[in-house]
């Protein structure tokens, strides 16, 4: 306990001598018991510096804490879906959100900056769904995220080395042989037996068949020319359709029926919508007995010019395709056809 004698004083224990200041036991930095004197000054001093008026100290002020700044998944997928709307199309950005309402339920609510390409692999592979829509799902992830950083929504992408898992081709599967066609174009209504036509015909995609117009055939150079088409927006180039002598003459009929609007329809005269064709192959296929989609003609006219010989790149552009890309992911099946590598093989020697 601290003395209240006024004055200084000594503690031997300690050799030192001591005062008490406000109930407080305070150094006077004199050692030895006969420094009295020097103890004395000391002290004297001491109360002399305490009766002096103490400067004001300006108090620093405390910092701003720094706003809260973290950028959820779910903020950055909302984000990337804006600035995509009118740069891609419609029905892309539909597929695009669709997409990722998977990621949303998933990582919404997470930091995105502490994304992991672990979990997110580890998730998509865990997920119920086909190959090509685990790895549709994963390349939307990734582009919106390298979107974000790009715009500085993030600071960096946590994402940047993810593989996107590999979607499953469905060349093989999907081709329509001439048989099944045969089967189909007898099951088909009127209306889609011009559709399958012209898809065996021309191996467009059909969604340019939906879209043909009168305006856009020049029957003099037998091709069809769409500017609006899928990969419009990538290519910045018009789709070129070539027309054999079938498809020339099956659109001829079509031109003088409807000379203006959509050139191919349904039943009911209204024009083909993708759910459209969907529904009618099922029930074509169904009363034929037989598996085919529209797609599938595309995937049959590739199939056939390659084992024909056709070479690639006549066969990419003839598909609209800017490069033989898509041709080796899709087509790679015909490296199983034994018959074909021995008929090559026989060319050879």
């Amino acid at each position: 306990m601290a003395r209240h004698t006024e004055g200084a004083w000594f503690r031997a224990s300690k050799n030192t001598w001591y005062a008490t200041v406000n109930g407080k036991m305070v150094s006077l930095g004199i050692k030895g018991g006969a420094n009295e004197k020097e103890a004395t000054k000391a002290w004297h001093k001491l109360m002399v510096k305490l009766d002096e008026p103490q400067p004001m100290v300006k108090a620093e002020p405390k910092p701003e804490p720094e706003p809260k700044t973290e950028i959820r998944v779910k903020d950055v997928l909302d984000a990337f879906l804006v600035a995509k709307k009118g740069q891609v199309k419609k029905q892309t950005h539909y597929v695009y959100d669709c997409l990722l309402n998977h990621v949303r339920d998933q990582f919404g609510k997470v930091d995105a900056v502490k994304m992991k390409s672990g979990d997110v692999l580890r998730w998509l592979y865990s997920l119920s769904v086909s190959a090509s829509t685990r790895s549709d799902i994963g390349g939307v992830l990734s582009s919106s995220f390298k979107w974000a950083e790009v715009e500085g929504l993030i600071p960096s992408n946590p994402l940047k080395n993810m593989k996107r898992p590999s979607g499953e081709s469905r060349g093989a599967k999907a081709v329509v042989t001439e048989d099944t066609h045969k089967k189909l174009m007898e099951a088909a209504t009127p209306a889609l037996r011009v559709l399958l036509s012209l898809l065996h015909e021309t191996g467009c995609r059909p969604s340019e068949l939906s879209k043909l117009e009168a305006h856009h055939i020049d029957f003099v150079n037998s091709v069809a020319i769409l500017n609006d088409h899928k990969t419009a927006q990538h290519t910045g180039k018009p789709r070129l359709i070539i027309l054999n002598e079938k498809a020339v003459a099956l659109l001829k009929v079509q031109v003088a029926k409807i000379p203006s609007g959509a050139l191919l329809r349904n039943a009911k005269g209204r024009a083909w919508t993708k759910d459209g064709i969907c529904l009618a192959m099922r029930r074509a296929s169904k009363k034929a007995g037989v598996k085919g989609i529209a797609y599938g003609y595309r995937h049959a006219y590739a199939t056939t010019a390659l084992i024909r010989g056709v070479n690639e790149s006549t066969v990419a552009a003839l598909l609209g395709h800017s490069s033989t890309t898509m041709l080796h992911k899709h087509y790679s099946h015909l490296g199983a056809r034994a018959d074909i590598l021995r008929e090559a093989a026989g060319k050879v020697r």
